[in-house]
């Protein structure tokens, strides 16, 4: 089986690497293709857990849960907060982190992928933890070893083991050598080091209930992070996928079959206008109802949103009447698009910024939350062609930016819950046709911004909330039953539903 999937990561990195890409440069000899290199299983390795998973419509669905967008080819469970089983194949990827250590032994860049080993172990890891609760992770991935059913380790444990995996990584990075086989950052172990340290920083701030606890250690090792200065100091240092004209490196929504059935959403598209936030005319296009009755593309009142969480049916009256604002056609015309990231500058400043309010570090929460509203607004100007039809006329500039950040509802003022409201807000703007899956359970972890939730279009069986959790895989119940029961059982009272709360909300 470990043979199988290492051929089929040869072939797909040879699929990836015949146009002359550059989101890899392996180094490796071309007639040689079928030996197994730290460089070639790293490649694989990072682009499995930096690229999207989907193209075309499927790279909507987490926008439109985060309620972002609604979607117009047919009624959509994320939309209306229908969740099910989720499941656990992202850790198969992680069978080949042995296997990358393995073929690195004895060279001089063997901590370098040791050290990769244990950012991109933890990274899946974390989100996998994020999405149920309790998983596997101490006896997970020993199938070579007989091990078939590994135990469910309690959430607090897992977070513990991402932590440590975290700190090995990131001391490990700082004494290693450069590496080959990275499309993100071209082996500079400099810049890894940073993006493990922003993602502990992302890892803290989802133990905020869990400050309390002693092994946690919460603000402890927060403070111990953004005092090291080790962070990333620009976007330039985004942990992002870098799209480009090559067929097999588009942006995952050019061209897409499906660009005419997103629409904008009013939970951002009202607040947006509310703050005169120009990201809003490089998200969305104008409606075309509100350009016949007189508004030009530059208007604020041209752009429409909807409730997401109205009845289909009266939300498509008011599409086929073409009354709502379509996302932006840069999403779909550009091959290029804008680079999708993981871990972004802007949001280490609005972490950090939270942060210093918690008493978790010293500093000017000010001045990291209006430098990652900066980051966030520029990541959308530089990104953009400089062109009419994707900005509308209204170009974000420095001048912009800095009426922007003294405007009411956008300044840094008013009591510690208004100022954490504000950064929860520009991270749910930052999240727009990104990582919608953040942008969730950032909302699940601080209730910001309010989501509109219809009791009578709301397919949750709680009728008046959002789900909470995704149940564990129908495959785990058919081959390790045992173990997660007793996991369902140990969090649950036996209830494996979309409801209940996982350790980090209680």
């Amino acid at each position: 089986m470990r043979r199988v999937l290492i051929y089929s990561l040869i072939t797909l990195a040879v699929l990836f690497t015949g146009s002359c890409s550059k989101f890899e440069d392996l180094n490796t000899d071309p007639d040689n293709t079928s030996k197994v290199t730290p460089q070639l299983l790293a490649t694989n390795l990072i682009l499995q857990t930096a690229k999207y998973p989907s193209v075309g419509k499927d790279f909507l669905y987490k926008d439109m849960f985060a309620k972002y967008i609604s979607y117009m080819e047919g009624s959509t469970g994320y939309q209306y907060n229908k969740i099910d089983r989720t499941y656990f194949s992202p850790l198969v990827k992680l069978t080949n982190v042995e296997e990358m250590i393995q073929a690195a032994k004895g060279s001089v860049t063997e901590d370098s992928y040791v050290a990769l080993g244990h950012f991109l172990r933890a990274y899946t890891f974390f989100n996998l933890t994020l999405s149920v609760g309790d998983i596997p992770y101490s006896e997970a991935l020993q199938g070579e070893s007989g091990l078939y059913n590994p135990k469910y380790d309690t959430q607090k444990d897992v977070f513990l083991g991402i932590l440590s995996e975290l700190e090995t990584a990131s001391e490990m990075f700082g004494s290693a050598r450069d590496f080959d086989g990275d499309p993100i950052y071209k082996g500079k172990v400099a810049k890894w080091q940073k993006a493990t340290n922003v993602l502990e920083l992302k890892v803290l701030s989802h133990l905020l209930k869990k400050t309390d606890d002693p092994d946690l250690r919460v603000a402890e090792r927060f403070n111990s992070i953004v005092n090291s200065n080790k962070l990333f100091q620009s976007s330039n240092d985004n942990f992002q996928l870098v799209y480009s004209n090559v067929q097999v490196e588009y942006y995952p929504f050019f061209n897409s079959n499906f660009r005419k059935y997103p629409i904008m959403s009013t939970t951002i598209v009202d607040k947006m206008k509310e703050l005169g936030d120009y990201r809003l005319f490089y998200f969305a296009d104008p409606a075309n109802a509100q350009l016949g009755a007189g508004y030009v593309a530059s208007d604020w009142e041209a752009y429409v949103g909807v409730d997401p969480s109205d009845n289909y049916n009266d939300i498509s009256s008011d599409y086929t009447a073409k009354k709502i604002s379509g996302i932006n056609s840069r999403y779909y015309m550009l091959e290029q698009g804008e680079p999708t990231f993981l871990l972004s500058y802007a949001e280490q400043c609005f972490i950090i910024a939270e942060g210093i309010l918690r008493g978790w570090t010293n500093g000017d929460a000010k001045t990291f939350y209006d430098q990652g509203v900066q980051a966030a607004l520029q990541f959308t100007a530089y990104y953009t062609p400089d062109n009419s039809s994707y900005h509308h006329g209204r170009k974000i500039t420095t001048d912009v930016i800095n009426t922007y950040l003294s405007a009411d509802g956008v300044a840094f003022s008013g009591t510690l819950e208004e100022k954490l409201q504000k950064i929860f807000q520009q991270r749910y703007f930052m999240g727009f046709m990104q990582d919608g899956w953040n942008t969730y359970y950032e909302y699940r972890r601080t209730g910001y911004p309010a989501m509109p939730i219809n009791e009578s279009t709301n397919q949750n069986s709680d009728k008046t909330k959002m789900p909470v959790r995704w149940m564990y895989p129908e495959k785990e119940l058919s081959y390790n039953r045992a173990n997660v029961e007793e996991a369902i059982n140990r969090q649950f009272n036996g209830n494996d539903d979309v409801n209940e709360l996982m350790w980090i909300l209680k």
